[in-house]
């Protein structure tokens, strides 16, 4: 029996500037910088705390546009590893999560941006919480991730 061997992504969301590095199995690897962070985003489209419906979508853009030129370099993979100075792991309720939970996740954010109260009572309105789980967001959908797992930084 052989041993699957995996690349290994590490995200490293900053306050303005963001890494990812890329471990392929082969032990080469390869950083990327992204002109994209939790502040960048706070001070850009997201101007509330929480931000509106028009500022996420805006972030949307934002944050695919930074994204979508990564999707030919980085090959699908299992796990992403995230290391973020928000505290995720308190609203996602495990430090291991998959592409369904974080996608369930954006739409409690999605519903209380749009005012639903049940919403508004279980997730952080910190913008900063928000920017950081659109960016996994959309990381997992656009450059396909089965699921995050939060790594301390």
């Amino acid at each position: 029996m052989t041993r699957e061997h995996h690349d290994t992504i590490l995200l490293s969301l900053g306050n303005t500037r963001s890494r990812v590095a890329l471990t392929a199995a082969d032990g080469t690897s390869q950083t990327f910088a992204l002109a994209l962070g939790l502040d960048a985003l706070t001070s850009g489209p997201f101007r509330r705390d929480p931000p509106s419906a028009l500022e996420l979508e805006q972030a949307i853009m934002v944050v695919e546009d930074v994204l979508m030129p990564l999707a030919a370099r980085i090959p699908p993979h299992p796990v992403l590893r995230l290391q973020s100075p928000v505290p995720l792991a308190e609203a996602l309720g495990s430090r291991v999560q998959s592409r369904e939970n974080i996608e369930r996740l954006f739409g409690q954010l999605v519903a209380m941006v749009e005012g639903d109260p049940l919403a508004s009572a279980q997730l952080p309105k910190d913008r900063r919480f928000a920017a950081a789980l659109l960016i996994l967001r959309e990381w997992m959908h656009h450059l396909d991730a089965g699921s995050v797992a939060l790594v301390d930084g």
